[in-house]
C-alpha cells in the first residue's frame, strides 16, 4: 500500500520530497530517494505541472520489501493511483488505464502490470525497440514519447477466467537483497552471453503458450512453462559478470519438493524473481498437498495463499 498527499507549490522543484518505508523516514542520498525523485522527473517530461508540487509520500508493504516479491511494482503502482487521483490537473487521463500503465513504468517495469483495474491475467507489451540506441538522451522527444508510449499492460482474461487457479507466496528470506533488481538486470544485460537469446526465446515462443495455456486453463502445460521461465531467468543471473546467486538452500529445497509433487501429475509450479522467495502456482484441489509440503520446508507461518486479483485502485485512506 503506498499513498500520497501535497503540500503546495514549489516554483517547479522537487526538493522537498519527504519519503518514508514501512514507518521509517528515508533520507536524501539513499537509493529509495533517488528512484523516488527520478521518478516524478520522468513524469515531468510529460506532464511539467507534477514538478510543481512538493511531496510527502509514506509506502506500508504487508510483504518483504526488496526480496523478490515485486514490492516496488506495487508501491509505484500505488503512487500512480494516488498523484493521478490527488491531482486534478490529470484529470483528462484520470481513466486512461493504457497510459496510466505508461506513467507506472516510468518507476518500475513491473509496475506497469499492476496498473489495469481489472487485473486478472495480464500481458506487459515490450513496446518499440530501441536497442540499437540505448541512451535516452540521445532521443529526440518524438522518439522518446513514441518509446515510452508503446510499452504498458492490460488485462488478457479476467481473474474469473480460472478462479481454480491458486498461488502461494513461501517468504524464505524477508532481508533486502544484495543486489536489487534494477542493478541486478542491468548487470546481466551488460555482460551475460545468453540474455539476447533467452529474451527472444520468451518473447517469440514461450509468451504466446502461455497465453494459451491460460486461454484453455491447461495448467500441466503452463507449469511447464512457468517453471522454464523462472530457471532461464536464473541461468541468465549466473551468467551475469559477477554472477548473481538470488536462490538459497531453501529456495532449492522448494524446486524438488515442487517436482516431487510433480512426479505422477502436474500439481504444483515454482518461479522466482530476482531472490530467494518463491510462488508456487496450483489449483484449488491440490491446495492442501501443495501447503502441507511447501510448509515442512519454509514454514506454515511464511506461507501466504492468494488468488488472481485485481489490479491497483486509488484509496482515501492515508498513512500519515
Amino acid at each position: 500500500m503506498g499513498e500520497f498527499q501535497t503540500k503546495g507549490r514549489t516554483a517547479g522543484d522537487t526538493s522537498m520530497i519527504d519519503f518514508s518505508l514501512n514507518g521509517k523516514k528515508i533520507p536524501e542520498g539513499m537509493p529509495e530517494h533517488s528512484y523516488l525523485k527520478d521518478f516524478l522527473e520522468r513524469i515531468g517530461h510529460f506532464y511539467p505541472f507534477v514538478l510543481d508540487y512538493d511531496y510527502r509520500i509514506a509506502s506500508e508493504n504487508n510483504f518483504p520489501t526488496a526480496a523478490g516479491f515485486a514490492s516496488s511494482a506495487s508501491g509505484f503502482a500505488a503512487l500512480i493511483k494516488a498523484i493521478v487521483g490527488e491531482l486534478e490537473e490529470f484529470a483528462p487521463v484520470k481513466e486512461d488505464e493504457e497510459e496510466l500503465s505508461v506513467l507506472a513504468r516510468l518507476g518500475s517495469g513491473s509496475a506497469a502490470r499492476s496498473m489495469p483495474s481489472e487485473g486478472g491475467f495480464v500481458i506487459w507489451h515490450r513496446g518499440l525497440d530501441f536497442s540499437d540506441r540505448r541512451d535516452p538522451g540521445k532521443l529526440s522527444l518524438d522518439e522518446l514519447e513514441k518509446a515510452v508510449s508503446s510499452s504498458f499492460a492490460e488485462t488478457l482474461f479476467k481473474p474469473e477466467h480460472w478462479p481454480e487457479l491458486v498461488m502461494i507466496y513461501c517468504k524464505v528470506k524477508a532481508e533486502e537483497k544484495k543486489v536489487k533488481s534494477r542493478s541486478g538486470m542491468k548487470s546481466s544485460v551488460e555482460t551475460s552471453p545468453g540474455y539476447q537469446k533467452w529474451l527472444d526465446d520468451e518473447e517469440g515462443k514461450m509468451k504466446a503458450e502461455m497465453i494459451d495455456a491460460v486461454q484453455n486453463k491447461d495448467f500441466g502445460r503452463l507449469s511447464v512453462l512457468i517453471m522454464e521461465a523462472s530457471d532461464g531467468l536464473h541461468r541468465i543471473c549466473l551468467e551475469t559478470d559477477p554472477p548473481l546467486r538470488y536462490l538459497n538452500e531453501t529456495s532449492l529445497a522448494l524446486i524438488d519438493a515442487v517436482k516431487e509433487l510433480n512426479k505422477d501429475e502436474a500439481k504444483a509450479a515454482y518461479t522466482f524473481d530476482a531472490g530467494p522467495n518463491a510462488v508456487v502456482f496450483t489449483l484449488k484441489k491440490h491446495e492442501k498437498e501443495v501447503f502441507r509440503a511447501l510448509e515442512g520446508i519454509a514454514g506454515k507461518d511464511n506461507l501466504i495463499i492468494t488468488g488472481i486479483g485485481p489490479g491497483a485502485r486509488y484509496s482515501e485512506d492515508h498513512l500519515f
